[in-house]
């Protein structure tokens, strides 16, 4: 290792400012009405996940549908397990309602027909 002493003070005054917070927010129930009435079949999937699960839109590119697991109780569906950026170092579960997973599940009907 060597042994070289850096000022610090020096060093952060050259970088840039870091940002407190992001600059986006969670979608009010008027904006997911209305994206939602989207005549696009695709839509509605996407965003119920998206507003579900709360994944980004870069996790999309992971994701395959073996990475869904519904997950039942008594024979009822009671939400479904995503595994988002799987195979990446930032792997995580996350769940979506029944109603994100059954719109997921009749696009993959669809899709497969």
């Amino acid at each position: 290792m060597n042994d070289l002493a850096l000022n610090w003070d020096k060093v952060r005054r050259g970088l840039p400012s870091a940002r407190k917070s992001a600059n986006d927010r969670a979608p009010t129930t008027e904006e997911i009405k209305r994206l939602v009435e989207y005549p696009d079949r695709r839509i509605k999937p996407i965003i119920y996940t998206m507003v579900s699960s709360g994944i980004r839109i870069g996790s999309w590119d992971y994701l395959r549908w073996k990475h869904v697991a519904p997950l039942f109780e008594n024979g009822k569906l009671i939400a479904a397990k995503l595994l988002v950026y799987a195979g990446d170092p930032e792997e995580y579960p996350s769940f979506i309602t029944p109603e994100a997973y059954n719109s997921l599940n009749d696009w993959m009907k669809f899709r497969s027909s």
